[in-house]
């Protein structure tokens, strides 16, 4: 029984050293950073230029894995499923908490079900429409949407753009119809030739297009104007009085990604969104910068999910 005990121990401390010397070496390859987004598109832009700043951080390339479709929710499942070594890692918005409570095909059930390791400033969205529309303001948006004798087009990618939308819809008694879209690359040229008429959309892809007078730029669900557009009102401001759209980029890792592995990636993301390049990108996209630890993202998260639970809740929406 000694020996068997004895052996026991052995063999359980081997494992042990062999699993803290492959933590210690972390990593030793490349790292895949899935994004559920279509390539092109902001968060894609925002993902690769945290991906490059950490990987100078690392020593090891991360690899941008563009899997879109499903509403962010394939690229979701793919990590969801992956090991929890650190090598599989997933860039997710804020609009991913609320995918398992607006869409039964979600592969998860929670968001807090993925490691948190880093929360970056997020997309503010808006609400445009193209410049051909006779519609300067919400409320003229609102007087041109109601004498439609079918319901206007709503291009739309994520949850994040529904919500906003039903906020929009439920205060001025409209009705749009949903057009999917994997993402904001796909979606802008139908808008920009008026095949759809309003979509809610990032900010930073759309400005562009506003300044060249293509789109108008009808609202924002933020708390207070974007600084770089004073001209452009809040949705509060125009009569949508729900609560400001919470938003975040997150970068998760799988379900019980160690501890360990969670503070190196997260000192990593810190340190990259340090850089000059990083923060010139952010400022490009017109996205707050910093970057908050694995609590706080968790705590984030969290939040963000409790905004979708309370909108369905009150509303029934749904994308299925």
């Amino acid at each position: 029984m000694n020996r068997i005990r004895k052996g026991f121990v052995v063999g359980a401390l081997a494992l042990f050293t062999a699993a803290a010397l492959a933590q210690a070496a972390y990593p030793s390859k490349s790292i895949r950073l899935i994004v559920p987004f279509p390539a092109g598109g902001p968060s894609d832009a925002v993902a690769r230029a945290l991906a490059k700043g950490m990987a100078a951080s690392l020593g090891q390339e991360l690899v941008i894995d563009n899997r879109p479709g499903a509403n962010a929710g394939i690229g979701a499942g793919a990590v969801l499923h992956a090991a929890s070594d650190g090598y599989t890692l997933l860039f997710a918005t804020a609009a991913n908490a609320g995918l398992p409570h607006m869409s039964k095909a979600s592969p998860y059930k929670s968001i807090a079900e993925f490691s948190p390791i880093a929360a970056i400033g997020g997309n503010a969205q808006c609400l445009v429409v193209p410049a051909s529309l006779p519609a300067k303001t919400l409320a003229e948006f609102a007087s041109y949407a109601k004498a439609s004798p079918k319901p206007l087009l709503r291009g739309a990618n994520n949850v994040a753009e529904d919500m906003v939308a039903g906020h929009v819809t439920g205060a001025l008694g409209l009705t749009f119809e949903r057009v999917p879209y994997k993402g904001v690359p796909q979606l802008m040229p139908d808008l920009l030739e008026g095949r759809i008429q309003a979509a809610v959309l990032p900010v930073g892809p759309s400005v562009p297009h506003v300044r060249a007078g293509r789109l108008t730029m009808l609202g924002c669900s933020m708390a207070e104007r974007i600084p770089a557009l004073p001209a452009v009102p809040t949705l509060a401001e125009s009569g949508v009085s729900a609560a400001p759209l919470i938003t975040a980029h997150f970068v998760l890792g799988p379900p019980k990604l160690p501890t360990e592995l969670v503070e190196r990636l997260a000192a990593a993301a810190r340190q990259a969104a340090q850089t000059a390049e990083f923060k010139q990108e952010m400022e490009r996209l017109l996205i707050p910068g910093g970057v908050r630890s694995p609590a706080e993202t968790r705590e984030l998260m969290l939040q963000a999910e409790a905004q979708y639970v309370q909108f369905v809740r009150e509303t029934g929406a749904s994308i299925d």
